[in-house]
């Protein structure tokens, strides 16, 4: 098995796509109203309004979590942008340091880097 994409459904994918290229400081793959990607290392990350199957009023409390080189100068950046810092930097007890963040559409993004 190889899981390699996450689909996140999100009730107005070009406000969550704007949003999400300024916190992740990275351009989407591709664009159109209900439908966004990103690739991020060797996974894709996708937005969509409506899929395959109805899914209505989704909320299931994601974190994406995206390693980082340098959390300081991403902690610096996103504040510069306005964007909420929810908790950290901190250094956890499995060996990262995190910086979560909101994120749209009630994501949380956690950059971390190995300690």
């Amino acid at each position: 098995m190889n899981l390699n994409q996450l689909d996140i459904i999100v009730s107005n994918v070009p406000k969550v796509c704007v949003d999400l290229e300024r916190i992740l400081d990275k351009k989407a793959d591709y664009v159109d109203d209900g439908f966004v990607q990103f690739t991020i290392g060797s996974h894709c990350l996708m937005l969509s309004q409506n899929h395959l199957i109805p899914l209505e009023d989704f909320q299931s409390g994601i974190i994406l979590h995206i390693e980082v080189e340098d959390l300081e100068q991403n902690q610096k950046r996103l504040k510069e942008l306005g964007i909420e810092i929810l908790h950290g930097p901190v250094v956890t007890g499995w060996g990262t340091e995190s910086l979560l963040v909101e994120g749209p559409a009630g994501l949380v993004i956690d950059f971390y880097r190995m300690k």
